[in-house]
């Protein structure tokens, strides 16, 4: 059969360290910094204001759950996790997260409406006649005790 020595390869002697960071430490950064998520992200991220006064949020909502709760920001996603007690059937969870939302931020449940990913767990959802900063306070309150919004720390 194939028999081969051992042979001691040395990568220095093909590129040196101090070459190799030189040509691949910014690409390296700017990879690493893509694929790790923040640690915290801040709930202020999953939100955007509109030019005619509305906000949008940004939510990964998860039916059938055993209480409906603000399960903070989903990193990966940039949306805020929404757990509804409803089921994902013939529009269930969509009408119970509308009045959900409207209940924390204390307005009616007309001025919720989805906007976007109506069949899709990850939706985009329009608030009338609340600017930014009443949608993230009335948010922010109900966020679990161990997540943190970097907008208030």
């Amino acid at each position: 059969m194939w028999e081969c020595e051992p042979f001691d390869l040395d990568l220095n002697t093909i590129l040196p360290a101090s070459r190799f960071s030189e040509i691949f430490g910014p690409f390296i950064g700017r990879l690493m910094r893509f694929m790790t998520p923040r640690r915290s992200m801040a709930l202020v991220d999953a939100l955007q204001s509109t030019l005619d006064g509305a906000v949008l949020i940004a939510l990964q909502v998860q039916p059938g759950a055993a209480q409906a709760s603000l399960g903070g920001v989903d990193p990966w996603r940039q949306r805020a996790v929404v757990r509804l007690t409803a089921r994902a059937q013939a529009g269930q969870a969509n009408r119970a997260l509308c009045a959900q939302l409207a209940a924390w931020l204390g307005c009616l449940a007309t001025d919720v409406t989805i906007v976007e990913g109506h069949t899709s767990r990850q939706k985009r959802v329009r608030v009338e006649g609340m600017d930014l900063d009443a949608v993230l306070a009335g948010l922010s309150a109900h966020l679990p005790k161990g997540a943190t919004d970097d907008a208030h720390a």
